[in-house]
């Protein structure tokens, strides 16, 4: 890997990284959809506060919250609430109006061995490094057993059986942020050495026609099987004849994302605490 004080490296992870006796720093840029992002960062500049890592995005963005924490950009570049800085082992939901993407410089590479300090219960964290690692490789195997489940941006994964992993989300990313079920307090740094390189692990598109909004207030149904349902064929959620969630049949332990209303105008009529969604079957462009 590149590290600070490694004259001639040139190009480590995915980024530019621009390296010497002096100086380590890397340039990326995060992809973002119109609503809300769930989004960490393996790279950090010298200066972390919200208004300086949000800047690029301009006035299109119009919040960021993590676990205990949010944010709301009042005006351009003046940003007021409990959140005032960016950590690299936290996760963040991103608000923004448009489709743009968020570019930090100048950072400094996030350490590979960074240490999560987690606590019983949904823990808010980011994968460290760009590139890709399969969950069960990334979690050392001693702390592993304590992770009942994971959800990131529309995906979940959880623990049927000892170090057996199933639903939607089967890697960590670099850039992405995740929410860490545990049952217990645990702390650990990921093996990196698992990672991969190439990001080619894609969850399957919605149909056309059958597209719904991200909510920063989601819940995964796992299900183990369904009449009549074959691979291709997907499983939707509704709450009130909206659609809130979609998912194409992998298999036993499929999840299907539920999008719950939490604020913002995106999620207007979705499924609010308490209530239950009506699960309906995709079969030959027919529902069912």
């Amino acid at each position: 890997g590149c590290g600070c004080g490694e004259p001639g490296a040139t190009e480590c992870a995915n980024g530019t990284f621009e390296c010497n006796e002096d100086d380590c720093t890397l340039d990326y840029c995060l992809s973002l959809h119109a609503g809300a992002n769930l989004k960490s960062f393996y790279g950090l500049p010298e200066d972390v506060s919200i208004e300086n890592i949000m800047s690029s995005l301009g006035s299109s963005a119009t919040g960021v919250i993590t676990e205990g924490g949010a944010a709301s950009q009042i005006e351009p570049g003046n940003w007021a609430g409990s959140l005032s800085y960016i950590l690299a082992n936290q996760g963040y939901w991103i608000i923004i109006d448009e489709a743009m993407d968020l570019c930090i410089t100048d950072a400094l590479p996030t350490e590979t061995s960074l240490i999560y300090d987690l606590h019983t219960g949904a823990n808010l964290i980011s994968f460290p490094i760009d590139g890709s690692a399969i969950v069960g490789d990334a979690l050392p195997d001693d702390i592993e057993l304590f992770v009942t489940g994971i959800i990131t941006e529309g995906g979940a994964a959880t623990q049927i059986s000892d170090y057996n992993w199933a639903g939607s989300l089967s890697e960590f990313n670099g850039g992405e942020g995740y929410w860490m079920i545990t049952s217990e307090a645990i702390s650990f740094s990921f093996n990196t050495q698992a990672l991969v390189r190439m990001k080619d692990f894609p969850i399957a598109r919605v149909p056309s026609g059958y597209d719904y909004s991200q909510s920063t207030a989601q819940a995964f149904y796992f299900i183990e099987s369904v009449e009549m349902i074959e691979a291709g064929d997907w499983l939707l959620a509704y709450h009130d004849d909206n659609l809130i969630g979609a998912r194409q049949w992998l298999g036993a332990h499929s999840d299907i994302p539920v999008m719950g209303a939490d604020g913002n105008s995106f999620t207007a009529g979705y499924i609010e605490s308490g209530a239950t969604p009506e699960f309906k079957l995709l079969k030959n462009n027919k529902v069912l």
